[in-house]
């Protein structure tokens, strides 16, 4: 793997576009001076792996002007009170959580999807997030924008065939660090760490039950193997039929024979609002029983869907909040009987 190494200052653009950043993001002059004259007391480090290419940036001063490439990195800094600081935002998959909307609002939408080079160099950003195919030949490519000076960070829970939850809160700490808001990301993790340990208190210990994740179809399907959804899955006794058979996978294509010998006792459907399809669930479901080899899934027999916004299966705020009625869609009887 090659490795470029960079060291990147934030204050890379003239008077004029600082002054349009504190223009268009809402910012006092005054306020956003006083943010520009606080540096990091040590060289802030961290890597970006995209296309192949290992990318280590370090960062001498905060970033002032940030883009986030997808809604799930776009609630985490909303949720951490970055919304002044960020001066664009795309690939909106469904409305926005509520909590956080009224900060969204205050961002310039650069595109429905990911915005052109042009459109994203044009808010001149130093700063960028999303997943990693964001910084890929699908989208913006990271060896044409890191060049620019702008530094990339991909959260590891969002990538790491080994996260969890932890690995979650220590991404918000990440960013905490990297924008010289360290107490407000501590506090922030405290919070959720608060609500998580309320939500298992209401979370029965119910029977396991295996599932598949069924993301979407091309021939094979598209689902989940390791990392973030299957740990927090197994919080709720669910068990992902597809976990450990993924090297290392965490979104990535799989094949039926494997669902038809696991036999799942449920299929959970993440489903897409905003610019995708919005009958994409039931178009999911008419896939699944069209193929004669699915019928004697169980989870097919018995017609045992769970519909699931995909927002609320991956990292970010969202994703502890849902687990509760999570573990009651797919434990009906028993939780039923717990009522």
């Amino acid at each position: 793997m090659n490795k470029i190494a960079l060291t990147l200052s934030t204050l890379l653009f003239p008077a004029l576009l600082l002054a349009q950043s504190v223009e268009s993001t809402g910012t006092t002059a005054e306020s956003q001076a006083t943010l520009n004259q606080r540096t990091p007391s040590q060289p802030i480090e961290f890597t970006a792996d995209l296309d192949g290419q290992l990318y280590q940036f370090k960062l001498t001063e905060y970033p002032h002007r940030i883009v986030s490439l997808n809604q799930i990195t776009t609630e985490m800094l909303l949720a951490l009170g970055l919304a002044d600081r960020m001066v664009g935002t795309a690939f909106l998959e469904e409305p926005i959580y509520p909590p956080v909307a009224e900060d969204y609002d205050k961002v310039p939408v650069l595109a429905e999807r990911w915005p052109s080079y042009e459109v994203f160099m044009a808010s001149n950003p130093d700063f960028t997030t999303g997943w990693g195919n964001s910084f890929s030949k699908l989208a913006l490519e990271a060896n044409k924008i890191v060049p620019e000076g702008i530094s990339i960070y991909v959260p590891e829970s969002m990538t790491s065939s080994k996260a969890d939850v932890n690995t979650y809160f220590n991404d918000m700490l990440k960013f905490g660090e990297i924008f010289g808001i360290e107490a407000e990301a501590e506090a922030y993790v405290a919070q959720e760490k608060e609500k998580l340990n309320e939500v298992m208190t209401k979370i029965e210990a119910y029977p396991v039950k295996t599932a598949f994740i069924f993301d979407a179809q091309d021939g094979k399907p598209y689902t989940f193997f390791d990392g973030y959804t299957t740990e927090m899955l197994k919080l709720i006794s669910v068990d992902n039929i597809l976990a450990g058979k993924g090297a290392n996978k965490t979104w990535a294509v799989g094949n039926w024979e494997d669902i038809v010998m696991a036999n799942p006792e449920v299929i959970i459907i993440p489903i897409y609002k905003g610019f995708r399809n919005d009958d994409d669930y039931e178009q999911k479901i008419a896939i699944l029983e069209s193929m004669p080899e699915l019928q004697g899934v169980s989870a097919v027999k018995n017609k045992n869907y769970i519909k699931v916004n995909l927002s609320e299966l991956v990292p970010g705020p969202r994703s502890i909040d849902i687990l509760p009625e999570l573990a009651k869609k797919i434990h009906k009887p028993e939780a039923e009987s717990h009522q």
